[in-house]
């Protein structure tokens, strides 16, 4: 477990960068939320024994509604329906189903991620390398979450194991933001 730990820690120091490249041209709320979420995590669950599992559903909560910011379709339906989600979660939720509703809010950001990439493919024929690896970056932890909440014993491996290509994606993000993300351009025979 002391290489798990110092994966743990290595893992939230590189996890609080790239909300600062983030800052002007990004996805800022949805990095300064998810860099700051393990530590939150960790405040909360040694000051007040608070479970990490609900502090995680908070932060898929709050993620999803920066993502629905960024798209542009934050409104009173998608608050009322994912505060609804949230209160259900915490009241129905358990120990053992608690990832459910954690997976169903990161399938919500995915989604709206691949809404932003589709419209940029079809509508200016690139491919952003940005949105693509932020969609792999979701798909990721939802593995990791579903992997955990499956099979505890293998799963948590699973987790550390996805915890390293995380910090990996998080390079990427450090020197990547929206603005000056490389894009593939596509010809337009290739869209037809």
């Amino acid at each position: 477990m002391y290489l798990a730990k110092i994966i743990a820690y290595i893992s939230i120091l590189v996890w609080l960068l790239p909300p600062f490249k983030q800052l002007k041209g990004g996805y800022f709320l949805y990095f300064l939320i998810s860099g700051y979420s393990d530590p939150l995590a960790i405040l909360l669950g040694e000051v007040f024994r608070l479970n990490p599992y609900y502090t995680h559903l908070l932060i898929a909560f709050l993620l999803s509604i920066s993502i629905l910011f960024y798209s542009k379709k934050l409104n009173s339906k998608w608050i009322a329906s994912l505060i609804l989600l949230l209160i259900l979660s915490l009241w129905l939720g358990n120990k053992n189903t608690i990832f459910i509703p954690i997976i169903i809010f990161r399938f919500l950001i995915i989604l709206q991620l691949l809404i932003s990439f589709s419209n940029e493919f079809l509508l200016k024929q690139r491919i952003n390398i940005y949105l693509s690896v932020l969609i792999f970056y979701e798909i990721t932890i939802i593995l990791k979450y579903a992997a955990v909440g499956c099979n505890y014993s293998l799963g948590i491996y699973f987790y550390y194991l996805t915890s390293v290509f995380g910090m990996l994606i998080c390079l990427f993000f450090i020197f990547y933001n929206l603005q000056n993300s490389p894009l593939i351009k596509l010809h337009s025979s290739v869209v037809d």
